[in-house]
């Protein structure tokens, strides 16, 4: 029997999009895969309080989320970290006086700080407008990390970078926890799978899944990738929605 593979999934464009159920043909596949005694992993920049049932239906032996805030082992959590309350606070009195929309990604909820002049709004999520009401009626909540739709306000980017860490995109900008990464969370349960490097592929398409496509053995970029995570990438597949996942998969499965 082959040595058992470590496979992690990146959830937003490899596969789903917009809280849709992933392709049946990617689904049957990496079932079919884990019943051959592979893993498979959730290796996601969502919180666990935006993930949806669709996509952990699948049957996964881990959850690593927030970008690595977040990483689970079956039904055991092995590390968690946030972002502080003191910080958050500083960086949520910043967005009461700016145009772009900080949302906070928590291990319950969604929550948008947006101030009355802010256009990019998310109609699902819950709307405050200042951090005295996140104090109020979010009191305990856990937060992985920040989302931040529209530009970064100059003021408080240094603040930023010296608690946190930033993931631009070319629309939208991520802050994780220091030293926070889909990387780091694989090294973590590899460490309690006590499998090697050489056992892992990782498949994704956004430059939060850089790290993770750099460290796994095989990392595959899906068809609709930004091009820096296709540059490398060791193998590019199709894209989300046209069975790129099952296509990687099943030529492993033909090859054991």
């Amino acid at each position: 029997m082959a040595s058992p593979i470590a496979a992690f999934f990146d959830l937003d464009g490899t596969l789903a999009l917009r809280n849709e159920p992933p392709a049946t043909v990617d689904v049957d596949a990496m079932r079919n895969f884990r019943a051959r005694g592979n893993y498979l992993f959730l290796c996601t920049g969502r919180s666990t309080g935006y993930l949806y049932p669709a996509v952990l239906d699948i049957g996964f032996d881990g959850i690593i989320a927030g970008a690595g805030a977040y990483v689970s082992l079956g039904d055991r959590l092995i590390y968690r970290t946030c972002i502080s309350e003191d910080i958050l606070a500083a960086i949520q009195q910043t967005f009461e006086q700016s145009d772009a929309t900080l949302i906070m990604e928590t291990e319950e909820h969604m929550v948008q700080l947006a101030s009355p002049t802010a256009t990019k709004l998310v109609p699902s999520y819950p709307r405050i407008c200042t951090a005295a009401e996140w104090r109020e009626q979010y009191p305990n909540e856990i937060t992985s990390k920040l989302t931040v739709y529209g530009n970064l306000p100059p003021s408080i980017v240094p603040y930023i970078k010296g608690h946190l860490d930033i993931i631009q995109h070319p629309h939208y900008a991520e802050i994780v926890p220091k030293g926070c990464s889909k990387s780091d969370g694989i090294r973590k349960i590899l460490a309690e799978l006590n499998l090697p490097r050489e056992q892992t592929m990782g498949f994704g398409d956004s430059m939060n899944d850089y790290d993770m496509l750099q460290y796994v053995a095989i990392g595959v970029a899906m068809g609709n990738a930004d091009e820096p995570v296709k540059a490398i990438a060791d193998r590019i597949t199709a894209p989300y929605d046209q069975g790129g996942v099952a296509q990687i998969l099943h030529e492993y499965m033909e090859k054991v």
